[in-house]
């Protein structure tokens, strides 16, 4: 893989990571300045993807060989970026949760706390792959978004059924499901993009 693309592609990591984190410390507490703070990584984030798909479109020959060449690229790009929107999702349905003083069980509380951070360990490891495109790393990936999948959906399940029986408040649950749908988006996206560096030519 090109050098300055996989540094470009290592900022657009790092600043996803970062405001994953936030989201979490946003659910966790009641304060603001998880908000304020994502708002200014997201500029970034943006920033970084730009110049990466830029730049890999200023590297890519006009020619159908320099297309083909680029698609990859652009395919982990565009992943990249929907990680964001997952994350700026999480974010939106904290903000309507806080506005309408929605309450989680703790059960709740316990299951998304489990998904964020499943979520947050995984994503610590694409900077890792892009910069060694490690085969293994990419298969161990692979395995544990499915493990984690498999647990998340199990919890909306439950959820569902608590709601039925009456346990849950049915205000929360479009939040708390949001939630846990944007948190399995980021790691569909993981995966992605995990999937893709493994079949780009070694870094050069």
């Amino acid at each position: 893989m090109d050098k300055e693309i996989m540094e470009k592609m290592v900022l657009v990591c790092q600043g996803l990571m970062k405001m994953l984190e936030l989201a979490f410390e946003g659910f966790r507490g009641p304060s603001e300045k998880p908000f304020t703070e994502a708002e200014i990584v997201k500029d970034k984030i943006h920033q970084y993807s730009s110049e990466l798909t830029s730049f890999i479109i200023s590297k890519s020959p006009s020619s159908e060989k320099g297309r083909e060449w680029a698609k990859p690229y652009l395919s982990i790009a565009s992943s990249l970026d929907r990680m964001t929107y997952n994350i700026e999702g999480i974010f939106d349905r904290l903000k309507a949760k806080s506005q309408h003083h929605n309450l989680f069980s703790d059960r709740a509380v316990k299951e998304v706390n489990d998904v964020f951070q499943e979520a947050m360990r995984l994503l610590e490891n694409l900077p890792d792959l892009i910069t060694t495109q490690n085969k293994l790393l990419a298969q161990r990936i692979g395995e544990e978004v499915r493990s984690i999948f498999k647990i998340a959906n199990g919890y909306s399940e439950e959820h569902e059924e608590r709601l039925i029986q009456g346990i849950c408040v049915p205000k929360s649950s479009p939040i708390y499901l949001g939630i846990l749908e944007a948190l399995k988006g980021v790691m569909v996206h993981i995966l992605e993009v995990s999937g893709k560096l493994v079949s780009l030519p070694p870094k050069a």
